[in-house]
Formats: C-alpha cells, structure tokens, sequence
C-alpha cells in the first residue's frame, strides 16, 4: 500500500513530528486504518496489549515532543516579530523628537523676553508705589494696569508655550521609556547566529537613541527651569495688579473729596513738571508698544480698510467729474473732496469701536488723525466763523488730552487745567451768545457744545475745590465729546454721501463696480446704525470715569457667573456669544446678498459671465449660516449631543410642517449647483419676459418687463418649464411678404437678404434665409428667417426690416399685391328688359 501525505503549510518542528509518526505507522501497517479505502473488518489484525500501549505511549511522546517544540518556536517568532516592531516604534519615536527638538523654539529669546518684562514692570511701578505721602493721580493706576496686564498675558503666553512644549517632550520621552521597558527586546535567540546579529543591532539602535534621549531630559529640565522663572514673573506681575487695583479703588472712593487745599505746593509729586514727562513719555509708549504688538493683525486690517475705500471713493470721483463736468462738485460733495482723508475719517469712526480695551494714547493718536483729516476737508467748506471754532476746539482738544498723558500731578498741570477749562467755558458761552446756526453745516453738534459748556463749568470749580482726578476727567471728556461727536457725526455724513453718489452712478447698466446691489443698500445709513454710534461714543467718554469701569466690571461678571438650569451649567456670557455669532452670520449673509448684480438685461454671454457671481451666493449665504451655527454652538459651551437628541425628536415634525419649505431650499441649491438659470438671466414666464434678480432661500425673484416683480418659489422655479433667452443663440423671427406673380423671385431674395446682412443686430450664423414659400391668390408669399441676438430687440428688428423692405421695393418697382375681386352690378332696368327680349324670342319667359 502507497501513502502519499500533503501537507500545505507547516512549521519544521510539525513535520518532523509526522515524519516520525509516519514511521511508526509503517512499522506497524496493520494498527491503522486507512480512511478513504473500502476495507473488510476482518482485514484489520489486532497486536497484543502490551505492544498498543507501548505504541499509544510513543504517539504521547512525539505529540508531546512536537508541541513543545512548536510552541518554543512560536514563541521565539513572537519575540522577533515584538522585536522588530519595537525597534521601528522607537525609530520613529526618536525622529519625531529629533524634528520637535530642532523646530522654532527658543528658550534664550524668552528668558529676554521675561528679563525686558521685568525691567518694565520697574518703569511702570515707578511713581506709583515710590510714596504714599504725594496725590495719586488716577490715570496713572490706570495706565500702569492696563501696561502690568499687557506684560501679564504676554508672559501668560509665554507660559502656555513652554507647557505645551513641555507636555510634548515629556509624551515623547515617555513613549520612548515605555518602549523599552517591553521584556520581549531584551531576548536574545537560542541561535548563537541570531543571537549576534541581533545584539549588533541592539547596540547601534542603543547610540542612535542616546544622544536624543539625552538632549530630551535636558530640554525638559530647561523648561522646568523657564517654567519656574515665568511663574515667579506672573506672581509679581499678578501682585502689582492686584495692588494698583486696590489703590484705584481707595482713591476713587473718595473722588470728590478735597485731594489738595489752596494753590500751595503739598501734595504734589516730588518729580518736576519735565521729569513727570519724561516719565509719562516712558510708560505711554510702552503701552502704545505692547499694544501694537498684540493688536498688530487689527491694526493692519484697518489700514487696509482705509486703502479699499480711498480707492473706491476714487473711482465714484472719476464718475461723478464724467458726468458732471462741473469744477465746484468737490466742495457739493465733501467726501469726494479728498478720498484717502474721508477714508481715514470713516474708517476709523467705525472701526475704533473693534479694538478692545487700548490704551488712551492709541485712542488719542486715532482721534488725531482723524481730527486733522477733517480739517483738511473743511478748509473751504465751512463758513469762516465756524472753520475757526473747529480749529480752536481741535487744538483744545489736543492740549487737554496731551495733559491727561501726563500720570503725576504737578503744580503746572493744575494751572494748565484751570486755563483749559476756563477757556471752554468763554469759548461755549460765546458760541450760544453769537447765533451763526444757520451757516452750521451739522445742527447737532451744538448739542456736544452745550455737554462741553456743562463739563468745563464742572472742571472748574472742582479743580477749585481741589478734587483734581475729577476735574481732569471731566475736563478731559468734555472736550473730547466735542470733538469725538463731530468726528462720528461727518463719519456718518460721509458715508450717506457716498451711498447717493454710488447708487446713483453704479446702478446703471453700464457702471458696474465690485458687482454690489445699491438698491438693496440703499442711500442712507439705517437709524440703527445712529443709535449704535450713540452708545459707542457714551462708552468712549465713559471710559475716563471710574464709574465705568466699576459698571462694566460688574457686568462682565455677571455675564461669566455660572448658571444652572437643570442639569445643564451655561453662562450668560455663553449664550450672548451664541446670539452674536448667530446674528453676525445672518448680517454677513445679508452683506453678501448685496452683492448680487440687478441688471436690466443679460443675453450677451460677456455680460452673463460678469454677473455669474450672483447664482452661487445662495451656497455662500448656506455656508455662511451653517458656520455661524457651527460656531455658535462651540462658543457657547451647549451640548452637542442633547442639541442632537432634541433635533432627532423634532426631525418628524419638521420633516412633515415644513417639507415645502425644505423643498424650496432644496431646489435653491439644486439651481445653483446645475445652473439653469443664473441672476440677470432673461427668461419668460407664461408667455411674459423678466430678468432674474435674485436666488433666495426659499424663493426667487424676477422682475418683470411689465413693471412688476414675481416671487416664485424655487421648487415652483424648478419644477415647471422655463425658458432661458439668455442660454440660447438669440430668437428666431420669421416675416412673410408676397410680390406679384411675374417678379423675379431670385432678385427679390438677394436685395431682402443685403438688407439683412447690413443689420449687425442679426445674426451671421444661421445664415438668413429667403425662401418662396406658396402661391396665393393673387401673390407669391416669401418668408424671410433670421436670427436675432437679444431678444428685446426682436420687435425694433422687425419694425426696421419691414420698413427697409417696403422702402427698397417702392424703389425697385416691386410690387406688394393685395387681394382683389371684380364685382359686376346689374340695375333692375336691364333685368326687365332682358327677360322682355326672352319672352319675345320664346313665348315665355324662363324660369329658374
């Protein structure tokens, strides 16, 4: 008997094993059965008991044999494969840390950093806890905290560097330790000559890891080290801070008591007038530094804002000279007098407001800027008398503010504030005394006259009194509502200036620019806008009182309290964000809907290519929105997944009350992906012409050449028939003329067809045709075929060809037939008389 043994895959060990086992089977031929092979019972021949069991035993011990030896060799392909696994995890590990450690950071430049920190943290303390004997002067707290914070979150910053560099070398060491803290590497083989190779690579993977495990723990015990020099500098910084806030509160507390008596020199600091400037000079553009520096991306997009706007004022300046062709269109129109300083002026009378907390000096070099760009627009505006108040009140405003820099009271200040407010009290009393209101371009400024008539009043006698920090505050605001208020109110002017001048140039078909929609912008700014500049410039004067800071500080912790509702914790603060981003969003969909082209007509493919911009601003303002809601929800802190819960559990009710809505949006999106339609589009429905205006969400408006504007909704758009003039090669027009029988057809058709071709509101291509067409009764009908490339023009075309034809068939003699018919009358004489005749001839007369 043969025995042929297949075995597909097995490990050596295992194939020794059944090798033996095959050997025993030979060896004892009559002890198996053969499975497979049909084989009587009586052929199987039983061996005696003591030779099965010795046979059993022997199967045990090669079973057994084998077994071990299977396993002892799993096991070492384990320990390789672990091995080979762990020295490639730790390859990668330490190239990883390799790249960290030579990636931009670094420790020499922040120890600088915390070192110039410290230096100024000196110069900011310097006058305020130097003696507790002299008059604190409030601005300097102020301006001292508000510097103290700067240098707080930027040494915060720094910290939160060196924590998460920190945590990823430590993440990084760790995994390197645990790597090889894995039994299974130190293993070696049973095989001397595996034993070896892997030893070697043991060793090389040793030294490739030690200089980077190395410089790993030393890194990390240099950012234990910073760590610890940062945290003692936010600890002496936090402790100013807290000092300083504590001293403002003293002092403010009793703001209306005495702080110095008579005009004697107690009190005041120990410093002379020019050191009290040097000083101030110091911490001021300290503050101003570290403000640029932290607000840098703010500041150039505000520049940049200036520059987008001077050169769009500049383009509706050429227009307007265009048209106007008048040299005095300038001083009609003051914001077009200099476009770059009515840039400045609008620019930063909206965009101050965007700048959180600043320093005063930043404010006051804004307001400076500001303040001259307006002269400069006034010069040859404004009447004399009141270019002279605008001048003396501006260079008022700059001497008061340029004392509230100065952060240590001295003898000269306090003269200098007497004279100030002296001076605003005749000057206002004089304005009300003089009535020149009728040459004031803006009535409402005598308003922020009379507030600086009341503050300057109240400046003086405090300062009399010898309560100085009020004083200055109340002489510092005064002036600076005036001029604040006059700057937001022709910020304001300005812009309605502009919004005329470019709705009234840009809306017209030919004088597009950056494709915005002036009728949806309208002319004037809304009253909103006045009320939120109303409360912003209440805020900017606010701010030189303490009052506003204790309200506004109260109020922020108000907004951070915790609150519960529930089982959900939420902050008020959490759920203002919410709405603000919300609103914000649905502002910024609505700003972009502005920019949505309006044109009368759109059929030439250049022009539909120009305004193609406006069918994908319904995916822009979707997109908007969801983002808005995104952020929203993260802002705020909610839940997402009870927001999901709840969503799911309205998802049936919404899905069936508002499938129509759904469908609508759907289809909006559906129309602004395929494109169909686009906005300026000429379509016709039922029949009539319209220009598509705009894609909304819910619904699509057309405004029609009837006059009227159809809102359809855009599953209705979608899902009904509608024609595209503006997709398709223009509109085919058909004339049927007839010529009397005998004219020569083939001249007649090559005149029509001159005609035709003359006409460059018809198309080349598809070539007119001139075609006979029937015999009628008294003509032969020819249609004339042509293509027409706007389809407005269609009924002017055919008007004018008509006409041509008719002019050049006079011409040529040709003649346009009418029907005619012979009628043929009989009196009632003839009649008699030819029935008389009949009777004569016959006997009778015939009868019908």
């Amino acid at each position: 008997m043969n025995y042929i043994l297949t075995v597909p895959f097995f490990k050596p060990s295992l194939l020794k094993s059944i090798h033996l086992l095959l050997g025993l089977i030979l060896f004892f031929p009559g002890s198996v059965q053969v499975f497979g092979q049909q084989q009587d019972t009586t052929s199987l021949i039983l061996i005696d008991t003591a030779a099965k069991a010795e046979f059993t035993r022997k199967l045990q011990k090669i079973g057994s044999d084998g077994f071990l030896k299977s396993v002892e060799e799993f096991n070492a392909s384990r320990v390789q494969g672990i091995q080979r696994s762990v020295m490639s995890q730790v390859k990668n590990t330490v190239q990883e840390a390799r790249i960290y450690l030579g990636s931009g950071f670094d420790s020499l430049k922040i120890e600088k950093e915390l070192a110039l920190i410290n230096t100024q943290r000196e110069i900011v303390e310097k006058g305020v806890f130097d003696n507790d004997d002299i008059l604190q002067s409030d601005r300097n707290l102020a301006v001292s905290r508000a510097i103290l914070w700067e240098l707080f979150d930027k040494a915060n910053s720094f910290k939160e560097k060196i924590q998460d560099r920190s945590q990823e070398l430590f993440r990084l060491s760790y995994e390197i330790d645990s790597l090889s803290g894995i039994e299974e590497i130190y293993k070696f083989s049973s095989d001397s000559v595996l034993a070896a190779a892997y030893a070697k690579k043991f060793v090389l993977l040793a030294k490739e890891i030690e200089p980077t495990f190395n410089a790993l723990h030393y890194t990390l015990n240099s950012l234990d080290k910073l760590q610890s020099k940062t945290d003692e500098v936010l600890i002496t910084l936090q402790a100013s801070i807290l000092e300083i806030e504590r001293r403002r509160g003293e002092l403010n507390r009793e703001i209306l008591s005495k702080e110095v008596s008579g005009f004697a020199n107690v009190g005041f600091s120990s410093f002379s007038f020019w050191e009290v400037v040097k000083m101030s000079h110091q911490k001021e553009v300290l503050a101003l530094i570290l403000y640029f520096e932290i607000y840098s991306g703010r500041i150039i997009t505000m520049l940049f804002l200036v520059l987008l706007l001077t050169f769009f004022i500049s383009n509706v300046k050429v227009h307007v000279r265009e048209e106007t062709h008048s040299e005095d269109f300038e001083n009609q129109h003051l914001v077009l007098k200099n476009p770059f300083f009515s840039s400045l002026i609008i620019i930063i009378g909206i965009f101050q407001f965007f700048f959180p907390s600043p320093p005063f000096v930043f404010y006051f070099l804004l307001w400076m800027i500001a303040g001259i760009s307006l002269s400069i627009l006034f010069r040859k505006f404004l009447s004399k008398y009141w270019m002279v108040f605008w001048v003396v009140v501006l260079v008022v405003f700059f001497i008061s503010n340029s004392i509230n820099l100065l952060l240590a009271f001295t003898q000269v200040e306090r003269i200098a504030m007497l004279i100030l407010s002296f001076i605003g009290v005749l000057y206002g009393i004089f304005l009300f005394a003089n009535d020149k209101r009728v040459q004031l371009k803006e009535r409402r400024i005598l308003y922020f006259v009379a507030l600086m008539l009341g503050m300057q009043s109240l400046s003086l006698i405090f300062n009399l009194y010898g309560s100085l920090n009020f004083s200055k505050a109340l002489l510092v605001s005064g002036f600076l509502g005036v001029v604040l208020g006059i700057i937001l109110l022709w910020a304001v002017r300005l812009i309605n200036q502009l919004l005329a001048l470019a709705s009234n140039i840009y809306n017209k078909p030919d004088k597009k620019l950056f494709f915005i929609n002036f009728d949806k912008v309208g002319e004037k700014v809304p009253s909103l806008f006045y009320m939120l500049l109303t409360f912003g410039w209440v805020i900017l004067v606010g701010r030189n009182f303490y009052a506003y800071h204790l309200i506004s500080g109260n109020f922020t912790n108000f907004l951070n309290a915790p609150q519960t509702l529930g089982s959900y914790d939420f902050t008020i603060n959490g759920l203002f964000i919410f709405f603000v981003i919300l609103v914000v969003s649905v502002l910024l969909s609505r700003i972009v809907s502005f920019f949505s082209s309006d044109p009368d007509t759109a059929n030439a493919p250049t022009k539909r290519k120009s305004i193609s911009l406006g069918s994908w601003l319904l995916l822009v303002q979707i997109f908007i929105i969801s983002m808005g809601l995104f952020l929203a929800v993260a802002a705020s802190g909610i839940p997402l997944d009870k927001i999901t819960i709840v969503l799911g559990a309205l998802g049936v009710g919404i899905g069936l009350g508002l499938q129509g809505l759904f469908n609508n949006l759907v289809s909006g999106v559906i129309i602004a992906f395929e494109n169909p339609v686009k906005v300026g589009d000429l379509i016709e429905i039922n029949g009539k012409p319209g220009v598509m205006k705009s894609i909304g969400f819910r619904s699509s408006v057309v405004n029609m050449y009837e006059g009227a504007s159809i809102i359809i909704p855009n599953g209705d758009l979608l899902g009904q028939q509608l024609v595209n003039w503006t997709m398709g090669k223009g509109k085919k027009v058909s004339i049927v003329v007839g010529v009397a029988y005998g004219t020569d057809l083939e001249q007649t058709a090559m005149l029509i067809k001159e005609i035709l071709k003359n006409d460059s509101r018809i198309h080349p291509q598809p070539i007119p045709r001139v075609l006979p067409l029937e015999f009628n009764d008294s003509r032969i009908d020819l249609e004339i075929a042509f293509w027409v490339t706007h389809y407005l023009e269609v009924p002017f075309v055919k008007g004018d060809i008509i006409n041509q034809i008719d002019v050049m068939f006079k011409k040529q003699g040709i003649v346009i037939p009418f029907p005619q018919r012979d009628i043929h009358f009989r009196s009632s004489f003839e009649t008699q008389k030819g029935d008389l005749d009949e009777y004569a001839n016959t006997g009778s007369p015939e009868k019908d």
